[in-house]
């Protein structure tokens, strides 16, 4: 499970780095492993959207307010 959540970490483009911690060397051979795995698009996308953080206030009350406030959109 570490290995692919580093692997997800260094596909994603604002990463530039990661900081890994490790007790024992079989942890590390696992982290290390992470620039090994590459990813598919279908795989990355999967995992983007486990890994969504839900929207936060007022982002979300913001849309759902524009909806009521448009008389166009009745």
């Amino acid at each position: 499970m570490a290995t692919i959540a580093l692997a997800w970490l260094l596909h994603q483009k604002a990463v530039t780095s990661i900081i890994i911690g490790a007790k024992r060397a079989d942890q590390l051979k696992d982290n290390v492993r992470a620039t090994q795995v590459r990813l598919a698009d279908d795989e990355l996308a999967a995992l983007d959207e486990a890994s969504r953080l839900p929207e936060e206030y007022p982002g979300w009350m913001m849309k759902m307010m524009a909806g009521y406030r448009d008389p166009m959109t009745k």
